[in-house]
């Protein structure tokens, strides 16, 4: 794909000629002399009509960039999944609108009316393609900025007066990771925290896996241990033996250690909001909202700590479902 893009933008590229009728004045020549053998005849292009082709191709140029390098990082972290394929697929022909729709938009908005493709710079129209194309989310945001501007409304007006916003009404067993998929630790019953080392802990991490949820043996959540905590709790351990003087083992280190350790049960412990199978997004990012600190909802049948987990919601899923 990138070399049949590339070849493309290469043999479409305008080259520049006097123009016969004004010799003072330059034109694009028409004809595309390196699509001929492909075509078996000759092919001319209109300056417009090639124009926007350049701009469709470099952001599909862009959009595999940016696909080639997230499936990069992906396969090396060992965490494709089938299910982004279409992502992949669709990715490049994205971009390829996206690039089109943000060239009109610079057409008519920042260059005047009667200014001709021959007028247009080839290098800096087919760039920022390229960047919409790679950068889609940004461009984006970007339009909706201008259209916002554009089409502003009153305030208390539109979304703001609808209650029936999308993201907010739809139910928590929609989004939540179920408990089939959530990577956790069960304390076997009778067992306690202070049986469980942390370095069996740590070792579920990895990956997308930042953070693991610690159940009882009945399945209800006890504590959530994010990974960027074990490590500073490592760190200050690690420092405080350094300066008494004693060797420092981290295979003693235990969860009840852990959980001792300064107001670390505020964090990984209470700080964890609870929600019924019934509920919607909304009402799960009001009780999130309510904890302080709080990073997590979990689904359970009733709503209650006690019962077991159904279901999971961290605060990124929230907060990328707001904007949604």
């Amino acid at each position: 794909m990138a070399v049949t893009l590339s070849f493309l933008l290469y043999a479409l590229w305008p080259t520049i000629q006097p123009d016969p009728n004004d010799a003072s004045k330059q034109i694009w020549d028409t004809t595309v002399p390196l699509l001929k053998p492909f075509l078996g005849k000759d092919f001319s292009l209109r300056e417009e009509s090639r124009l926007i082709l350049l701009v469709m191709l470099a952001g599909a140029l862009g959009s595999y960039v940016h696909t080639a390098t997230s499936f990069v990082t992906y396969v090396g972290n060992r965490s494709l999944v089938s299910s982004w394929m279409w992502w992949y697929v669709l990715r490049p022909f994205i971009g390829m609108t996206l690039a089109m729709i943000f060239y009109f938009v610079i057409r008519g908005g920042l260059l005047s009316a009667g200014a001709g493709a021959s007028e247009v710079s080839p290098f800096g129209i087919t760039a920022i393609a390229a960047l919409a194309g790679m950068f889609s989310k940004q461009a984006t945001d970007k339009l909706r900025d201008v259209f916002d501007n554009l089409f502003k409304t009153e305030q208390g007006k539109g979304d703001e007066q609808r209650g029936d916003k999308l993201a907010g009404d739809l139910p928590v067993t929609e989004k939540m990771l179920p408990i089939n998929k959530i990577s956790s630790h069960e304390i076997p019953k009778g067992g306690t925290e202070a049986q469980v080392k942390l370095l069996d802990l740590h070792a579920k991490y990895g990956g997308v896996v930042t953070r693991i949820p610690v159940l009882n043996d009945s399945g209800a959540v006890r504590h959530v241990i994010h990974q960027s905590l074990i490590y500073k709790f490592i760190s200050a351990q690690s420092i405080a033996a350094s300066e008494s003087g004693k060797t420092f083992d981290p295979q003693s280190l235990t969860l009840e250690d852990f959980l001792n350790f300064k107001n670390m049960r505020e964090i990984v412990t209470e700080a964890i909001a609870f929600v019924p199978v019934t509920a919607n997004l909304e009402q799960a990012k009001t009780e999130m909202e309510k904890i302080s600190n709080c990073q997590d909802v979990f689904i359970t049948k009733s709503g209650k700590r006690d019962d077991p987990i159904k279901g999971w919601l961290t605060n990124v899923d929230i907060g990328r479902l707001s904007k949604a």
